[in-house]
Order: C-alpha cells, then sequence, then structure tokens
C-alpha cells in the first residue's frame, strides 16, 4: 500500500500525464467529476486528483513504479471489489511516463495488478478507456482485455 506521500506523488504524476490528452477521458472520468462534459478535463484536475489520492481507503490500491532516479514513471490504481457472488477487480487508472511506454512497464504493472487481484480471489479484472485512446485499446487486447460493453450517457441539462 503507498504511503499518503507517495498517493500525492501519483495523483500529481496522474494529472501531469493525462491533462493534456483528452483522449483518456472516459465516463468515469465524468461520473468523478474530472471531467464536466468528456471532452476536457477539469481545470483543477490536479487539486481534484490530488484530494482523490488522499480519500483513498481500503478498498483501493496505488502501485507507483521509480524509474532510475527514483522519479515516478508508471502509477496504476485499482478498486477491489469483494460480494457474497463474485470478487473482482477494476483497473481505475494505468499511466506511463511518455519516455517509458513501449518498454514493457505497462505490461508489468498489468500483470502485478493480475498477480495481486487473482491471490485476492478475484474472478476478473475490468478497466474501462476513452473511445478514443485507441493506443491504450490495443494495449489492453495484446494483454489479453476483451471489450464486453458499450457505456451510453445522456447529459441532463437544467
Amino acid at each position: 500500500m503507498a504511503t499518503a506521500a507517495e498517493r500525492e506523488a501519483a495523483g500529481r504524476f496522474l494529472a501531469a500525464a493525462v491533462k493534456d490528452d483528452a483522449r483518456y477521458i472516459s465516463h468515469g472520468e465524468i461520473q468523478c467529476g474530472l471531467s464536466p462534459d468528456g471532452r476536457r478535463w477539469a481545470d483543477d484536475l490536479g487539486t481534484l486528483l490530488a484530494e482523490d489520492m488522499a480519500g483513498i481507503g481500503d478498498d483501493r490500491s496505488v502501485l507507483v513504479a521509480r524509474g532510475a532516479t527514483a522519479a515516478i514513471v508508471g502509477v496504476a490504481i485499482v478498486f477491489w471489489v469483494a460480494t457474497p457472488r463474485v470478487r473482482y477487480a477494476v483497473l481505475e487508472d494505468l499511466a506511463v511516463a511518455p519516455a517509458m511506454r513501449s518498454h514493457g512497464l505497462g505490461e508489468r504493472m498489468t500483470d502485478a495488478v493480475a498477480a495481486e487481484a487473482r491471490s485476492r480471489g478475484a474472478a476478473w479484472l475490468f478497466l474501462e478507456s476513452g473511445r478514443d485512446n485507441h493506443r491504450a485499446h490495443d494495449f489492453f487486447t495484446r494483454h489479453g482485455f476483451t471489450e464486453m460493453s458499450r457505456v451510453f450517457a445522456r447529459r441532463l441539462d437544467a
């Protein structure tokens, strides 16, 4: 489990990793208030992610990968669910520093999450990805994930 300082640094890393790319936005970011409309990030994304990371409880884990200089180069956030019928994990976020992409870090992090999920008795590992984040879709497909559904939304303006 990441320390409070690691979680705060992970939140800053996540904000920096995604803030310039709206392709990362999916319905989960709208549901969490990180995107007001599904097309752009909230203006105060860094603050919101820091608050989210500070409030992480026992139902979530944060995996932090560090490079040779001890700087964060990857972060994964996992939500653990155990009900009387099923146990599963949700890979809520996975971000790798641009310079570290295509070098196996994302695969190692995903494999570590899957191993932990199996050790917790999870039958499934789910994730969601922004509709236009094709590079991520290709990555997840190469690593055993399959598309199972589509999410539809209707904006309800006052």
